[in-house]
């Protein structure tokens, strides 16, 4: 390592359970795992083993529970072996304070001449206001108009992630002292995190990336690092600003088929190692041959029959007669 600089590397990935194993062999590589998350309460008792990772887990408003479990088990772990772990994720610690305050009666008014506070009130205003006006869109206008309501959230939810990352890459840039190296967790729609690091002043010599489930995503044939046509959208409207209208217009027609066809739930490694990716490669391979009058179509059937597993709606199209899940 030349000089004083810091080595960091930014691994890309989904929270399934499936990507530990591959995020092992960084962190285990690395002084210091930033991980993508605000500071909890009783984290650091948890690491050291001093509350037990059930009860740490208690206060945390988890989206993947089986991830995270198995996460604190694999950070333990590596806090054993002398590593450093931190959370570190700005934007989202704001807005927790943001919450904490207005349960304290304070309004918009008292929150926006507050700097920092200001700008991350602002961008999940309009995100949380956008994703409303798609909901209610969804329930009762016509297709175009329910895809231009999903450019719109794309476009809102696009200026959201670039304030979080240039915070995120702030903070992090901080950590770069000189010497440790760093591992930063980051989720693939954050690769923006990336752009704003290389332009931050200081102490980072290299920054390296990695795509940990690369592998598995080849060995199932997937394109884009699995990346869905709604993360697509919102990853062009960050990285160019712009989509070029038609190509917004498809992404956006697929997304809405997307997110009827992928397993919700989380999956556990069994034969196949990497069930998730697996998922995600056979959506995508299906929604890639979609048309825009595909989209419309499917998207009628499937609210016609809200109930039916979609993979039967989309089989008893002409179309896409027989496709199976499998």
């Amino acid at each position: 390592m030349a000089g004083n600089d810091s080595t960091v590397t930014i691994g890309f990935s989904t929270h399934h359970i499936e990507v530990i194993p591959f995020m092992r062999r960084e962190m285990e590589h690395h002084d210091i795992t930033v991980l993508e998350e605000p500071p909890n309460q009783g984290f650091a008792e948890m690491l050291e083993g001093n509350i037990a990772v059930e009860d740490y887990l208690l206060g945390v408003d988890s989206q993947f529970p089986l991830f995270d479990r198995a996460m604190c088990m694999e950070l333990k772990h590596q806090r054993r072996m002398g590593k450093t772990i931190l959370q570190v994720e700005p934007y989202l610690e704001m807005l927790i304070e943001i919450h904490e305050l207005f349960a304290a009666g304070k309004t918009p008014e008292d929150i926006l001449p507050m700097p920092g506070l200001r700008e991350v009130y602002l961008a999940e205003k309009n995100a949380t206001g956008s994703l409303i006006a798609f909901y209610s869109a969804s329930r009762t206008e016509a297709f175009p108009n329910v895809v231009d309501a999903v450019k719109r959230f794309a476009r809102a939810d696009a200026g959201r992630l670039l304030l979080r990352e240039r915070l995120r890459a702030q903070a992090i840039s901080s950590l770069a002292t000189g010497g440790p190296s760093l591992f930063i967790e980051a989720g693939y729609i954050h690769y923006p995190l990336f752009i704003f690091l290389r332009r931050m002043p200081g102490n980072i010599r290299q920054i390296r990336v990695r795509f940990l489930l690369e592998s598995a995503v080849r060995r199932h044939k997937g394109k884009r690092r699995n990346l869905g046509p709604g993360d697509l959208l919102t990853l062009h409207y960050s990285l160019h600003g712009n989509i070029e209208e038609s190509l917004g217009d498809l992404l956006a027609a697929r997304s809405l088929i997307h997110v009827r066809l992928i397993d919700k739930e989380e999956l556990v490694a069994g034969e196949e190692e990497a069930p998730h990716s697996l998922d995600e490669a056979r959506v995508n391979r299906l929604v890639d041959r979609l048309t825009f009058n595909d989209c419309a179509r499917l998207y009628q059937a499937l609210q016609s029959e809200p109930a039916l597993d979609p993979w039967i709606v989309v089989s008893r199209d002409p179309g896409f007669e027989g496709w199976k899940r499998d």
